[in-house]
């Protein structure tokens, strides 16, 4: 229930959700670029060039659950805007 409330708290606020979206957009692209020089360091070394490969694939699964969860705040928010009784 606390992350319902959160996630309620979080999507009243329509910058600070599109600031976590841009975020996690943002650390995906780290992922994406450390995942893309790993190809570099393969004729050096593996190990490295492996090592390199599963930490960016982890920070792209970052980047994605943070921009998914600003999206959802998003989405959530016109929706409440939209069903919102006018007075």
């Amino acid at each position: 229930m606390k992350k319902v409330h959160w996630f309620g708290k979080l999507a009243q606020d329509y910058q600070r959700s599109f600031m976590v979206f841009a975020l996690g957009f943002s650390i995906f692209f780290i992922g994406l670029a450390i995942f893309y020089v790993s190809n570099q360091y393969y004729q050096q070394s593996h190990l490295l060039a492996e090592l390199m490969a599963a930490m960016g694939l982890v920070v792209m699964a970052v980047g994605i659950a943070v921009a998914i969860v600003g999206y959802l705040s998003l989405n959530y928010y016109r929706w409440h805007q939209f069903f919102r009784k006018k007075k």
